[in-house]
C-alpha cells in the first residue's frame, strides 16, 4: 500500500527552523552517467536542493531544526523537476547514504541515521507481504470470466486477502511497539488504520513516544485521529444525501429504525467485488428482520454505466447510491474513508454498532442481534 506522491507531498509538515543541525545526504545511483541527470530534494513543501550527478554520484548538504518527511526524486535526462521516480527518506542530522539504486529510485536503500534505520527495517520486514500482495493481485486481475463469476474463486481469493491483511497489521502493529521513538511508526499507523477501529489505531497512537507525537507529522496526524473519532462505534452516524440508480436523492436517516449496513464500494473495487456474494447471502438471509443494507459507490464520473452493470451482475438487490465522483464523493471525508472496501453497521437509532464486518462476521452480529 503505497501513498500517492502527490497527496503526501501537500501533507509534508512544516519544520519552523530555530537551531539548525547538520545534514549530509549522498549517494551512487549504478550504470547512470548521463552527465545531465540531476536529483531533486523535497520537504517542507519546498524543492529544496537541485545536484546534478556526476559519474552517478551526488552530494547534498543542508540544515534541519527536527527530523521530518523527504522525497529525493530523479530525472535521468535533464535538471527539470519529475515527482515519477522518487523514495521516501527522512531528512535528519547526520550522515544519510543512498545505496542500491539503480535507474530507478524505488528499490533503493536509504541508511546512516536512525529514522532511516528503522525505515529501511520496517521496509524489508513487509518486503514477503508486499510479494505476496503483488501476487495477488496478478491473480485476481488475470482472471478469467469464468472465475469472476466463480463464488468458490472469489471465495477463496477473498480468505487469502483477509490472511494477508491480518498479517500485516499484525506486523505494523508489532513493529510500532517496538519502534515507538522511530518517526516511520507515524507512516506504519496509517497504513495501519486503512482496515482498523479507531480505537486500535489511538491506542497505538497514544503508546508513541513523546518526541515523535509532538513533532510537527505527529501533531498532524493527532488531528487525524479527531476525525476518525467521529465515525467510531458508539458515535452516531453523520446523515448524507445521495441519488439512487434511478436519480432519487435517498438519506441514511430514512432508515432509521433498522440495522443498517452502509457499505462503501465500487465497481473497479476487486476487494468489494470479491466480497459482494457474501453480502448477497447475508443480505437474503436477514432483509426480512428489521435489516437492510445501503450500498454506496466511490465509481467514477461517466462510469455510470460500469457501476449499473456490476449492480447486475453481482445480484445486488438492496438500494444504492452514488453521486459517481470517486474519491472526491462528500462522504470519503465524512466518514474518513482510505480505502475500500469499508462498512458500518448502524443500529436503529442512527448509532455505529460496529465496522469493517466480513460476510461471516456480519452474520454471527445479526444473528445476536435478530436471530438465526
Amino acid at each position: 500500500m503505497k501513498k500517492p506522491f502527490l497527496i503526501i507531498l501537500f501533507l509534508l509538515p512544516i519544520v519552523a527552523f530555530a537551531q539548525n543541525s547538520k545534514y549530509t545526504l549522498k549517494g551512487k545511483i549504478a550504470n547512470l552517467n548521463n552527465p545531465a541527470a540531476h536529483v531533486f530534494l523535497v520537504y517542507d513543501r519546498t524543492l529544496v536542493s537541485k545536484v546534478a550527478l556526476h559519474n552517478g554520484e551526488f552530494e547534498i548538504d543542508g540544515d534541519i531544526s527536527e527530523p521530518t518527511t523527504a522525497y529525493l526524486s530523479l530525472n535521468k535526462e535533464g535538471d527539470k523537476y519529475t515527482y515519477d521516480n522518487y523514495v521516501e527518506l527522512y531528512i535528519e542530522p547526520g550522515m544519510i547514504t543512498l545505496t542500491d539504486a539503480t535507474d530507478s529510485l524505488s528499490k533503493a536503500k536509504i541508511t546512516g541515521t536512525k529514522n532511516n534505520d528503522a525505515n529501511e527495517e520496517y521496509k524489508q520486514l513487509m518486503l514477503p507481504l508486499d510479494k505476496r500482495d503483488e501476487e495477488l493481485e496478478v491473480r485476481d486481475t488475470s482472471a478469467t470470466e469464468a472465475q469472476k463469476s466463480s463464488i468458490a474463486f472469489l471465495k477463496e481469493l477473498q480468505l487469502q486477502n483477509k490472511k494477508l491483511e491480518d498479517e500485516e497489521k499484525a506486523a505494523q502493529r508489532q513493529f510500532v511497539l517496538t519502534h515507538s521513538w522511530a518517526l516511520v511508526s507515524l507512516d506504519v499507523i496509517y497504513y495501519y488504520a486503512y482496515y482498523s477501529p479507531y480505537e486500535e489505531v489511538k491506542a497505538l497512537y497514544d503508546g508513541l513516544s513523546p518526541e515523535v507525537k509532538n513533532s510537527a507529522h505527529g501533531l498532524e496526524y493527532a488531528g487525524e485521529l479527531e476525525k476518525m473519532e467521529t465515525v467510531s462505534t458508539g458515535k452516531l452516524a453523520p446523515d448524507f444525501t445521495l441519488p439512487d440508480t434511478n436519480g432519487h436523492n435517498i438519506s441514511l436517516s430514512s432508515f432509521k429504525g433498522k440495522y443498517v449496513l452502509v457499505d462503501f464500494w465500487a465497481s473497479w473495487c476487486p476487494l468489494c467485488r470479491q466480497a459482494n456474494p457474501d453480502m448477497v447471502k447475508v443480505y437474503n438471509q436477514f432483509k426480512g428482520k428489521n435489516f437492510t443494507i445501503l450500498g454506496v459507490s466511490l465509481d467514477k464520473s461517466g462510469d455510470r454505466a460500469t457501476w449499473m452493470k456490476a449492480i447486475s451482475h453481482d445480484n445486488l438487490t438492496w438500494t444504492q447510491v452514488s453521486e459517481l465522483q470517486f474519491w472526491q464523493s462528500k462522504v470519503v471525508k465524512l466518514y474518513h474513508l482510505t480505502a475500500l472496501p469499508q462498512n458500518f453497521l448502524i443500529d436503529p437509532d442512527g448509532r455505529i454498532i460496529a465496522r469493517e464486518l466480513t460476510g461471516e462476521e456480519l452474520t454471527t452480529r445479526l444473528s445476536g442481534l435478530l436471530g438465526n
